[in-house]
């Protein structure tokens, strides 16, 4: 069975500061951040944004407008989440969605790589 990316942050039942690991387009990054059940809450500083990550995946989840809607998403999201939601909406149910929209939550955008005749020009 393969281990969670962040299985020694997953399933705090109390929000705790802890470091976990996102993965980027540039690879795996470490970071900081309020950590409770599957979810990860973290500021962005170069981007200046707060952000939602999924633990087992490290994936971004969506950009909350600030601390408290985070928070409020990350309370109805838990239950609702698995170890296969993926960045980008991907893998997002209507239900996960939904939730996310209800707090403010903005939804990553896929990831979309060139074609091999884009990268020529």
């Amino acid at each position: 069975m393969e281990t969670a990316l962040n299985a020694k942050a997953i399933g705090r039942d109390e929000l705790t500061v802890l470091p976990y690991r996102v993965i980027t387009t540039e690879g795996s990054r470490r970071v900081r951040g309020w950590v409770w059940q599957s979810c990860g809450i973290r500021r962005d500083r170069e981007n200046r944004r707060i952000v939602i990550d999924h633990l087992p995946t490290g994936a971004l989840i969506g950009v909350a407008p600030d601390v408290e809607s985070a928070l409020r998403a990350v309370a109805d999201l838990d239950p609702l989440l698995d170890s296969n939601a993926t960045a980008g909406g991907h893998a997002l149910t209507p239900s996960i969605r939904a939730v996310l929209l209800r707090h403010r939550i903005a939804l990553p955008d896929p990831v979309v790589h060139p074609l091999p005749d884009e990268e020529a020009a």
